[in-house]
């Protein structure tokens, strides 16, 4: 086609696109080194991002770790107080000295909680698993809270299936999310009724969450059971928009005001629940209707059929 053009003009197009040409090359070097600089800047975010989270995790749990020495000494000196080593208490002393210790313990578990979330975050609690009968550890722990189901007038119903197996699990961990479970039913509960229930469910089952169910190409998922640990309650309830955020750290729904602490909680009761069920394999889930109760379900791997 230049050929039939005037020779000028045909070098003058020639030249316009070569200038055109060498400014798009330009153009996208200068781009790609952007993108470059960019992704450098976004690896060095993210490195600092895990370096300061990684620092946040270790300076919570050695404060946590710190803070145990004092708070076990005070709760020590007041229960010397309380046995009367120092002399009895006159009735006007009696009430503060019981409110030290309430204030104490409520501040140990807190710590407690704090120190818990930090070693998960690091990686480093420890998971100690051995051969347990559900039945009985179930009934076990049931059984530490029953002075605080009397205390609120609730009753106490408990519904374990006879055939329920032997699960190699952490107890610590797995005593630690039931009783979690137990009492955050008995908080939010005013009247009515607290269940217990645990039941084998097989693996097809569709009820079984779908992030713990094994891939289906596997000799698991057609063999291992899943055993479910229920709490249940006739409490307030929980809406559907904030099932999500009641397993997120520090969060609270109706939490209260924030002077009366002690009974408002922390909002890591559950949060911790569920990071410790899915250590021991499994999961925490929950379905809730407001005004009409929740039913927390802890899911514990069962042995594969032989």
């Amino acid at each position: 086609m230049l050929d039939k053009l005037p020779a000028g003009l045909g070098w003058v197009l020639v030249g316009v696109g070569a200038i055109v040409f060498v400014l798009v090359v330009r153009r996208l070097r200068m781009q790609a080194r952007r993108l470059q600089e960019r992704s450098r800047e976004l690896e060095h975010l993210s490195t600092e991002l895990i370096r300061v989270n990684k620092m946040k995790s270790e300076f919570l749990a050695n404060v946590s770790h710190e803070l145990r020495t004092p708070l076990n000494a005070i709760v020590g000196f007041v229960d010397l107080l309380r046995e009367g080593v120092y002399g009895e208490l006159t009735p006007k002393q009696a009430a503060p000295v019981e409110r030290i210790e309430a204030s104490a313990s409520h501040l140990r578990h807190l710590v407690d909680q704090i120190l818990d979330l930090a070693k998960m975050a690091a990686g480093r609690l420890e998971v100690h698993s051995e051969p347990i009968d559900l039945r009985p550890f179930i009934l076990d722990v049931a059984s530490e809270i029953e002075p605080l189901v009397a205390e609120k007038s609730l009753y106490l119903s408990l519904a374990l299936s006879a055939n329920l197996p032997r699960v190699r699990t952490d107890t610590t961990h797995l005593r630690q999310i039931i009783l979690n479970l137990l009492g955050n039913s008995v908080k939010y509960t005013n009247s009515g009724t607290i269940s217990v229930r645990a039941k084998i469910v097989p693996a097809s089952d569709p009820v079984v969450p779908a992030n713990i169910k094994p891939g289906q190409d596997t000799a698991a998922s057609t063999t291992r059971p899943w055993v479910a640990i229920q709490v249940a309650d006739t409490g307030i309830g929980i809406g559907k928009n904030d099932q999500v955020r009641v397993f997120e750290e520090f969060e609270q729904i109706n939490a209260g005001s924030r002077g009366d602490s002690m009974n408002r909680g922390t909002g890591l009761g559950l949060p911790i629940s569920r990071r410790l069920a899915r250590l021991l394999g499994g999961d925490v889930t929950v379905e809730s209707e407001l005004g009409k109760g929740s039913t927390f379900t802890v899911w514990l791997p069962g042995e594969p059929s032989q």
